[in-house]
C-alpha cells in the first residue's frame, strides 16, 4: 500500500510538470507526454479537480469523434507572500502558482520591523486563506535563518527571523540574505543560466555580493560568502561606513572580480548600476582584462534589474516551497 502511495505521488508530479506553465491539456495529450497509461492520468487528473488544484477548461475542437476535455492547473489554487527588508523598508507581494502578482505594497518600517511584520501576517492570512509559504530576503548575513548583522535594523539582531515568521504566519518560511536570492533570480530569468555566475549590489548597507554555481546559491560554511567589505582592500572597512568617500571604484571592483576569478572562476559577472560606477564599467573591464589570464576573465555586464532579479529569486524561493508540500 505504501509503495502505491508513493508511485501515486510519483505519477501526480509528472502531471503537475506536464501541465504547469499554463496551456489547456486532454488526458489523451497528458498521457503522451508522461508515458502513463490513460487510465492512470484520467484518475489523477479528477483527482487534481476534485482537491481545486486543477479545472476544466473546456473542450477542445473536435477532429470528427468525441470532443476531449481540457485541464488547466488552477494558478490561484495557492499563493505565496514574498518579503524584502532593505534597511527600514519592508516591500511585499503576493503572487500564485505562475508567479502573477495579486497584491504588493512597500513602505519605511515605523512601529518596529518585527511588529510591522507581524500586523502584515494578520492582514495578508485574513485576504488570501489560500497562501501557503513565505519567503523574505534580508540585507545581511545570516546563520541559520538567525540576523547576525545589527547594520540598518540593531532590534533584529539574534533573532532567528525564520522561526518568527514561520509562528507569525503559520506556515513554512525560508529566509535568505538578499544576494544570494539575486544570484538566483538572475540565473532563473535567463534561457541559459551560466555555469557559475557572480552578482555585485551597492545599495544603502554597503557593497555585497551573491555567487551561483549551477543555479544554485553558493553560502559558504555558514552564510558568510559574499561580504565584500571583508576582502583585504585598503580601506574596505572605512569604506562600509563612508559610502566609499574618495575610493577609486574601477580600482575597487577590479580588486572584487580578480578574487572571484581566483576562488570560483565564474563565466559572468554582472554589477548593478549605481551612481558611483556610472560610466565606469568599460574602464572596469579593460582593468580585469589587464590584470587576469584570458582563461580566467569573465563576461562583465552592467545590468539595471536589481529589483526584477532579487524578486524573481524571492518567488523561486516561495513557489518551492509549495511544490514541496503539494
Amino acid at each position: 500500500m505504501a509503495d502505491a502511495g508513493r508511485l501515486k505521488q510519483v505519477n501526480m508530479t509528472l502531471i503537475r510538470e506536464a501541465m504547469r506553465g499554463g496551456g489547456e491539456h486532454s488526458k489523451n495529450e497528458l498521457a503522451r507526454r508522461t508515458g502513463l497509461s490513460f487510465p492512470t492520468v484520467s484518475r489523477i487528473v479528477d483527482d487534481l479537480v476534485e482537491a481545486g488544484e486543477a479545472k476544466e477548461t473546456g473542450t477542445a475542437a473536435s477532429t470528427g469523434g468525441r470532443c476531449a476535455k481540457q485541464y488547466a492547473l488552477d494558478p490561484a489554487y495557492r499563493l505565496c507572500l514574498c518579503l524584502r527588508l532593505e534597511g527600514r523598508r519592508l516591500s511585499w507581494f503576493v503572487c500564485d502558482l505562475n508567479g502573477t502578482r495579486l497584491e504588493q505594497e512597500e513602505a519605511e518600517s515605523t512601529n518596529g520591523i518585527l511588529h510591522d511584520i507581524d500586523t502584515l501576517a494578520m492582514r495578508v492570512k485574513a485576504r488570501y486563506p489560500q497562501l501557503a509559504a513565505a519567503a523574505m530576503g534580508y540585507d545581511g548575513p545570516l546563520q541559520n535563518g538567525v540576523a547576525a548583522s545589527s547594520v540598518g535594523h540593531p532590534e533584529l539582531r539574534g533573532v532567528s527571523l525564520q522561526a518568527h515568521l514561520e509562528h507569525s504566519f503559520g506556515l513554512p518560511v525560508a529566509v535568505e540574505r538578499d544576494m544570494y536570492l539575486v544570484s538566483i533570480g538572475c540565473c532563473c530569468r535567463r534561457k541559459q543560466a551560466p555555469k557559475a555566475l557572480v552578482c555585485v549590489y551597492l545599495g544603502r548597507s554597503g557593497i555585497g555580493a551573491g555567487a551561483a554555481i549551477g543555479g544554485k546559491a553558493f553560502h559558504g560554511a555558514n552564510g558568510f560568502a559574499g561580504e565584500l567589505h571583508y576582502l583585504p582592500i585598503k580601506n574596505n572597512l572605512e569604506y562600509a561606513k563612508s559610502h566609499f568617500a574618495g575610493a577609486d571604484m574601477v580600482a575597487y571592483y577590479m580588486q572584487v572580480i580578480r578574487a572571484y576569478a581566483a576562488l570560483l572562476n565564474p563565466d559572468r559577472v554582472v554589477l548593478y548600476d549605481d551612481p558611483l560606477i556610472s560610466g565606469k564599467v568599460e574602464r572596469i573591464r579593460n582593468a580585469c582584462a589587464q590584470t587576469l589570464p584570458p582563461q580566467a576573465l569573465p563576461v562583465i555586464e552592467l545590468s539595471r534589474e536589481f529589483t526584477q532579479d532579487y524578486e524573481a529569486g524571492l518567488c523561486a524561493l516561495a513557489l518551492g516551497l509549495v511544490e514541496e508540500r503539494l
